[in-house]
């Protein structure tokens, strides 16, 4: 038989759990969002007159760039993304 005190003790622990993960998203993502972020800017760098590039290569890093930003809308939505590494075409 349950006890009137224990009664919600299952929802309230689910709510907890929730909260936690909720409070560690929000934890992690800023740090991992500015890395993201800065990384993206560091890669723009290298249009500078310092670096020479071809139409090829820089058209093959914007498309791996815009298909990983699908990747994350993907998981964001339930669904599994595709991941992968970068190389370079010559």
């Amino acid at each position: 038989m349950r006890t009137k005190g224990n009664s919600h003790k299952p929802a309230e622990e689910i709510a907890k759990k929730a909260q936690v993960r909720m409070d560690n998203f929000a934890r992690v993502l800023p740090p991992r969002m500015d890395k993201a972020l800065k990384a993206i800017r560091m890669v723009g760098d290298c249009t500078n007159p310092t670096y020479a590039y071809t139409d090829v290569q820089g058209n093959a890093i914007v498309n791996k760039l815009r298909a990983a930003v699908e990747d994350v809308e993907l998981r964001f939505a339930g669904e599994q993304g595709k991941s992968g590494g970068f190389k370079l075409p010559s």
